[in-house]
């Protein structure tokens, strides 16, 4: 059971307003300004400060919270091991792509058990990530970008990270030039998705932003963005088992640019987050 202080700590971090902090807590907001001066003498760090009117959170903030993400899982885990519960099931996070297109047949094999279940949430990486901090997932399985300073992860495998098109499309099994796919509509996953963060990195890397083709369409359903791929002429950027997903579709390579990108598995409580991977994917995990 976390210390009443902790919890200020957490609210604030999160709301980044001392204000809004003492009214979700039902404090006062001189309330919430002892608990987080008493946690910064405990510690004898400095946690928020502001510049100018706005308030930072510290280095050290960060640190704190690290901790108490683990603390978190840990707590949660003693809550499920006390519960009178004699099936497994596993909270586990997957972005669209590793969720849609990857892991069925590993959940499909989980679950030949009876007494095994599972919670499997399919969101954006940045979403997965909340979760994890809030204790809500015993770990993710994400593509391509994020903060590695700030999750205990490790690799699950390499993928290649390719262009799709229709099959009857003029760059279908071609290596085309850059400035070639510039003249396409592109379809992109919406904001905060691992596969458009590795998209305008790759870009970007070239001296380039997503601006530069003729048209950008965001879509956030992996099941509509590949139907319009197949039979709209457009273009996106995935990994490659999206493309096996339809026979309408197929790849391209743009010269100069080959992608690889990560699936990683991400936890926030190292030896709970493991155990629990290893339940679901094997030993060799």
């Amino acid at each position: 059971m976390l210390d009443f202080r902790v919890r200020t700590f957490l609210t604030l971090y999160n709301e980044m307003n001392y204000h809004r902090t003492a009214v979700l807590l039902n404090m006062t907001q001189p309330g919430v300004t002892h608990h987080i001066h008493y946690l910064e003498n405990y510690y004898g760090v400095k946690l928020f400060a502001y510049d100018g009117k706005v308030l930072q959170r510290t280095g050290n903030a960060e640190i704190l919270k690290r901790h108490i993400d683990s603390i978190l899982s840990e707590e949660r885990e003693i809550l499920r091991e006390f519960s009178v519960q004699e099936n497994l099931v596993l909270n586990v996070g997957a972005t669209k792509t590793i969720g849609e297109f990857v892991l069925v047949p590993v959940v499909r094999e989980f679950l030949r058990d009876e007494n095994h279940s599972i919670n499997l949430v399919v969101d954006n990486t940045e979403n997965l990530l909340r979760m994890l901090e809030n204790a809500e997932l015993d770990f993710a399985v994400v593509e391509g970008i994020f903060d590695k300073s700030k999750y205990p992860y490790h690799l699950y495998k390499k993928e290649k990270f390719v262009g799709i098109c229709g099959r009857d499309h003029p760059f279908a099994g071609r290596s085309v030039e850059l400035d070639e796919i510039f003249r396409q509509t592109l379809l992109v996953r919406e904001a905060g998705s691992g596969t458009r963060r590795l998209l305008e990195q790759a870009m970007a890397d070239r001296g380039f932003s997503l601006e530069r083709f003729r048209r950008v369409i965001s879509v956030g359903n992996f099941s509509v963005l590949t139907e319009m791929v197949a039979r709209d002429g457009a273009v996106t950027f995935a990994y490659e088992p999206v493309a096996y997903s339809n026979q309408e579709l197929a790849t391209f390579s743009v010269t100069d640019m080959e992608i690889k990108g990560e699936f990683n598995f991400v936890y926030c409580n190292s030896g709970i987050g493991q155990r629990k991977i290893r339940q679901l994917f094997g030993e060799e995990y």
